[in-house]
């Protein structure tokens, strides 16, 4: 995860234009101030796509606890018969097996999945957009 988000890091920081750089620098800036006022807020919208891609990258090796039938279960009982080291099956496994299975109930399962993965990636997207907005536009100000 650390190196996804090192190497887009530095992609981010390095397509900064030098000019940016150049021009904080002959208004009177310290070096402190141009990294700070100048190359991260206008960096921050690459660097939040390579934590973004880090995290979906994990996601998709980890296995999700939620996606198992211990969802129903109230928070007391869940805490008495979860344990966390055993593996459960992930969204992507859990839609696969399910729509497949000639039963409607467990098809159902499936969709309702399947749009709860669906909500889940569109609302990373949008804390994204939204917090990588705020950043450059406040990086704008501060200029």
């Amino acid at each position: 995860m650390l190196p996804t988000i090192l190497l887009t890091a530095e992609d981010a920081i390095r397509m900064v234009p030098s000019g940016m750089k150049k021009a904080a620098i002959g208004m009177g800036a310290t070096d402190t101030q141009v990294v700070w006022m100048v190359l991260l807020p206008t960096a921050v919208p690459g660097i939040l796509t390579g934590v973004m891609l880090a995290i979906a990258a994990r996601g998709r090796r980890n296995r999700s606890p939620c996606s198992s039938h211990r969802c129903s279960a109230t928070t007391a009982d869940m805490a008495r018969h979860v344990k966390l080291m055993q593996p459960t099956a992930s969204f992507a496994v859990l839609i696969y097996n399910f729509a497949g299975m000639p039963f409607a109930n467990q098809v159902e399962l499936a969709w309702a999945a399947a749009l709860v993965l669906v909500l889940m990636v569109l609302t990373a997207n949008l804390i994204g957009q939204s917090l990588s907005r705020k950043q450059v536009g406040s990086g704008q100000r501060a200029v």
